[in-house]
């Protein structure tokens, strides 16, 4: 394969790694502004976050979106 054919593939493949990689870290930080919001409600709704189980959070927090609808 020619020197150039090369270059052209492995610019494409950093291409490519460089968005897989940009699209993970916006997921990570959408999740991360989740989480966040979810304890900010916990915390709203008067909850000590640290005490419940994950179904009891999962619980409250649908309660919380139930009552606002």
């Amino acid at each position: 394969m020619p020197a150039w054919r090369r270059d052209i593939l492995r610019k494409k493949l950093e291409e490519e790694r460089e968005q897989k990689r940009k699209e993970e870290e916006r997921q990570k930080r959408e999740e991360m502004q989740r989480e966040k919001e979810q304890s900010e409600k916990l915390r709203t709704l008067g909850y000590d976050e640290t005490k419940l189980a994950p179904w009891q959070r999962q619980v409250i927090l649908k309660k919380g979106d139930i009552a606002k609808h």
